[in-house]
């Protein structure tokens, strides 16, 4: 057994210098970051997970709030742009585009599966950023109407007059 070669006075410097961790390898002194990383390998996964578990970005937070509530209006950009045109399409070549689909409400479909993709291409996927992203998502289901009313101008590079006018007498927040 190896027997130490510092002083208790020289290990007491190094752990107040903050350049050592505060645990010992028996016989053996102070650890060092190899040491510790060693020690680690050969323990459990969630005792790892938390000793070199990294800190979220605060943006991240900020991030998974405009997710939610972008993949609403990008959504109904989406219905708006291209599936009004494909059932119009559709229905000059004589199908019931409204049948094929059914009862599904499709700006809200797609919202989702742009708000499930996003979680997963930005990581999303926290017991913290989910329930911001759920609220953002939410908050412009339920506040569109508001979010219109704010920008109206912006808006209107991307929707047809009568909805932005619909949408702005259905404000209730601003009124």
């Amino acid at each position: 057994m190896a027997v130490s070669t510092t002083t208790f006075a020289q290990r007491m410097d190094k752990i107040n210098s903050g350049k050592t961790t505060s645990w010992t390898v028996p016989g053996q002194g102070l650890a060092d970051f190899r040491d510790e990383r060693s020690f680690l390998r050969k323990s459990p996964i969630k005792m790892m997970k938390k000793s070199t578990q990294k800190k979220r970005n605060p943006l991240m937070y900020v991030a998974a709030l405009a997710v939610g509530a972008v993949s609403v209006i990008a959504a109904r950009w989406i219905d708006f742009t291209y599936l009004d045109t494909a059932m119009a399409f559709a229905a000059d070549k004589g199908l019931d585009a409204a049948s094929i689909i059914g009862n599904v409400p499709t700006s809200l479909s797609l919202a989702v599966i742009i708000s499930i993709v996003a979680m997963f291409v930005l990581g999303l996927r926290s017991k913290q950023t989910v329930p911001l992203q759920a609220t953002g998502f939410l908050g412009a289901l339920f506040f569109e109407a508001d979010l219109v009313a704010l920008a109206p101008e912006v808006y209107a590079q991307f929707y047809p007059p009568s909805w932005i006018a619909d949408m702005m007498a259905s404000a209730s927040l601003l009124t």
